[in-house]
């Protein structure tokens, strides 16, 4: 269903690239520019601690346990999310993009640690948007969050 995990580890390295060579590019008045519900400031927060949590959501996948962060998966992580925001809290940009770097870093070396036959491997844990929760599917997310978000910032600007 997914890429390999070569390739799926390249499209995230590429979505994360592209992401920072857009976020490199704010002023400290764009990174405070509302966007409708959040500014690019939050949107850095929000890959911090997602970065962070999709590395422990992963390492629960493979034991069978299901991500402790679904919970809040049908509200939309709204409640994961605010707790992100007020974590990460600086608006300075070079803290924020070095607490980005350090936990992409960290979750990029922790995927390469999992066997590729269980990156897609279901274990019967069930997303909340049906069908089987797989590390696959938690790196696709990230991807698809990181390009969206760099195009949400984008076209706000």
């Amino acid at each position: 269903m997914f890429n390999n995990r070569k390739e799926q580890l390249a499209d995230l390295e590429l979505a994360y690239a592209e992401f920072m060579q857009t976020a490199r590019g704010l002023s400290s008045e764009d990174l405070m520019k509302s966007l409708g519900d959040w500014t690019p400031r939050d949107i850095l927060a929000h890959f911090t601690g997602w970065n962070r949590i999709t590395l422990v959501g992963c390492a629960e996948l493979c034991e069978g346990v299901e991500p402790f962060y679904f919970y809040d998966g049908t509200n939309d992580y709204r409640k994961v999310n605010a707790q992100f925001l007020m974590r990460y809290n600086s608006i300075d940009p070079n803290v924020l993009l070095t607490q980005i770097k350090a936990t992409i870093d960290a979750l990029i070396s922790y995927l390469w640690t999992i066997e590729e036959s269980e990156w897609e491997l279901d274990t019967g844990i069930v997303h909340y948007r049906g069908g089987p929760a797989t590390v696959a599917r938690c790196v696709d997310s990230l991807i698809r969050d990181y390009r969206k978000h760099r195009e949400e910032i984008i076209s706000g600007l």
